[in-house]
């Protein structure tokens, strides 16, 4: 159904393609719905104004591939390396959304995606550090064992999200909103004693 080297323009794909590699392609304002793509490989392909839903990505590998205006929502996206991508060098805004999304394992090491959005996503052991993710909105997600060092955070939204660990000595979190019973957790770090 996908055949390297092959462009694809308003294309709809329901497949089940897990453990297969892809190479050259150019996806353009196209959607993958309830795809199984675990295990897979994109290399050196485009993806371009396009729409995952209800999909399979978990391991997905995405080498050397680029992600323009993509928004992943509803999928499985655990142990994903975000690494990988080779993301615009010019970009007003994250190139990419993740809405209702596991994204458990994966990484976002050193990446600069200002205004991410992440919301409503369950985002375990997922690795953030070094990353400029200013402006994100990270509404309703679950950061249970997410790594944060030196992260900036500065301007994005928590509200609603949850277990997180965010070292405020260690990462810049200049005018991030909090709820204010979540600002508790991010005395924990302070060697401090709070009492009623």
């Amino acid at each position: 159904m996908i055949a390297s080297h092959s462009l694809y323009f308003e294309h709809t794909f329901e497949a089940n393609l897990a453990g297969q590699t892809f190479s050259h392609c150019e996806f353009e304002q196209c959607e993958f719905i309830d795809c199984d793509f675990s295990n897979s490989q994109f290399e050196n392909c485009r993806f371009i104004e396009y729409e995952f839903k209800n999909c399979n990505l978990a391991a997905l590998g995405l080498r050397y591939t680029s992600l323009e205006e993509v928004s992943f929502k509803q999928c499985k996206l655990t142990s994903v390396r975000f690494t990988d991508v080779d993301w615009p060098l010019l970009a007003n805004r994250a190139p990419v959304s993740f809405v209702g999304c596991e994204l458990s394992h994966s990484s976002f090491f050193e990446l600069s995606l200002k205004a991410l959005k992440m919301r409503s996503c369950f985002a375990k052991n997922v690795d953030f550090r070094h990353a400029d993710l200013s402006s994100a909105d990270f509404t309703d997600t679950d950061f249970r064992d997410s790594l944060f060092q030196q992260t900036n955070l500065s301007k994005a939204n928590f509200i609603g999200a949850s277990h997180f660990a965010i070292d405020i000595t260690a990462n810049n979190i200049s005018k991030a909103k909090f709820e204010r019973y979540a600002a508790l957790d991010l005395l924990a770090g302070l060697d401090i004693e709070l009492v009623d």
